[in-house]
This record gives C-alpha cells, sequence and structure tokens, in this order.
C-alpha cells in the first residue's frame, strides 16, 4: 500500500492536503473532544466542549467563554511535526499545491507553507469586531479577564470559527476549487464525515483520494487509499 502511494505521489503535481485533528494532536496540541477531556471538561464547567466555545458563549457569557478559552485552548501550542516537514518538501519539490487545514494553531505557516487555506481561523489572529482593530496573541494573553480594545474598549476576540459559526463563504469556495483541480488529495489525521469534509472533497473527482489516520472509520470506504497510522510516521516515508 505504502509504495502504491509513494508513487502516486511521484507521478502528481497537483497535490491538494487535508490536515485535520490528529495532525494537530500529533504536534503536541490537546484534543478537547478526547473521552478524559470531555469528561474532565463537563465536570469543571458544566458545558461540553462546543458549548463554551460557541458563539452563544462569548455573547452571553464573555468571563467564561475567555477564561476557558485561555486556560484550555491557549495552554499548550503544539509545534509542526514531521508531517509538515514532508509537506514542506513536497511544496519544495512543486507537487503541493494547497493545503486544507481544520486545526486552529497555524502550524502550516509555521512550518514555513504556503498556501493554506484556514476553515477554521487561527489563535494568532485577534480583532475587535468593533473598530476592525488587529491584536497579537501576545496582547490577548496578557491581557487579564476579557480583553478589551485599546481604542473602543470592545472585547476582542479571537478570529476562530466558534461552534454554530459557517465557515466564509470565500474559504469554500477556495477549498472546493482546490480539491476540484487537484490531481491527488491527502487527508492527514481524520476521516471522511461532517459535512465540511465531505462537501469538500465531493468535488474531487479523481481516484487518488489518500486518508491517512490512525483509527478506523465506516466513511474509510470512500476513499481509494487508506492507511490507519499516524500521518507523522507514513507521510515522511512517502515524500
Amino acid at each position: 500500500m505504502s509504495q502504491d502511494i509513494k508513487k502516486l505521489i511521484e507521478e502528481s503535481n497537483q497535490i491538494v492536503c487535508i490536515t485535520g485533528q490528529e495532525a494537530m494532536v500529533e504536534c503536541g496540541g490537546v484534543d478537547l473532544w478526547d473521552a478524559d477531556n470531555l469528561y474532565r471538561i463537563e465536570k469543571e464547567y458544566g458545558k461540553s466542549p462546543e458549548e463554551m466555545l460557541s458563539a452563544g458563549e462569548l455573547t452571553a457569557r464573555k468571563v467564561y467563554f475567555y477564561n476557558f478559552y485561555k486556560k484550555e485552548v491557549l495552554r499548550k501550542f503544539p509545534e509542526p511535526s514531521e508531517t509538515y516537514e514532508a509537506l514542506k518538501k513536497l511544496q519544495e519539490a512543486g507537487k503541493l499545491k494547497e493545503i486544507i487545514s481544520f486545526n486552529i494553531y497555524g502550524l502550516e505557516y509555521r512550518a514555513g507553507l504556503r498556501n493554506v487555506i484556514e476553515l477554521a481561523g487561527n489563535i494568532y489572529d485577534n480583532y475587535c469586531p468593533t473598530c476592525k482593530k488587529k491584536y497579537s496573541l501576545e496582547f490577548f494573553m496578557q491581557e487579564k479577564g476579557v480583553p478589551l480594545c485599546d481604542e473602543c474598549k470592545s472585547a476582542i476576540r479571537p478570529n476562530i470559527r466558534l461552534h454554530s459559526e459557517k465557515v466564509q463563504n470565500d474559504l469554500y469556495t477556495q477549498a472546493t476549487l482546490a480539491c476540484r483541480n487537484a490531481d491527488m488529495v491527502l487527508v492527514l489525521g481524520t476521516n471522511l464525515s461532517g459535512s465540511k469534509m465531505r462537501y469538500i472533497t465531493g468535488h474531487y473527482d479523481g481516484n487518488k483520494l489518500v486518508v491517512i489516520h490512525k483509527e478506523p472509520h465506516f466513511t474509510d470506504k470512500y476513499a481509494d487509499y487508506v492507511i490507519l497510522e499516524s500521518p507523522k510516521d507514513v507521510l515522511p516515508k512517502l515524500v
């Protein structure tokens, strides 16, 4: 299987990669949705991660939202793994054209990758929703309690897609066009479930849809090739 995929990569020149949750976790990030964290968060906050990281929570309970966000989301910053080093090699070779990311930690840019479509936004971009002034992550983190804009005193928010918020149409369009024009799609650290993933990959009409993730999933049947391992243990060997 690995040798087959390695050959497909060698023959491809318009590869699109989609990175998911596992790709972030293998970089040292925390999965707030694994069983242990779900239980802990429900017990400590009385709500699920989806509820705590929702637009409704930000609007109605700002203090609770920012407390959770700073304590849980910003408590550990993952560093790009071997997966991203391999992707950079592919991009430098002119084979990897675009990356569609579902992680919020800017791992692709921090690894030196270009042409990244961040469907979930990233923690490094923060802004005032009222006057649109931008703020660094450092400024955001050093503010105690609710971070306020120094111009209009509105609450600064992270530029991430919160639960119940839609993906920006322009980003969706970029992602679907990328898959439509691809001659190979690499899905790393996630499965093919979820409406967003199905919609995006549904625009790819080739026969080189490769999924590399640890746990088997019923949607694996929709891929042309599946490897059940961590991306960082596989992709460097294929490049």
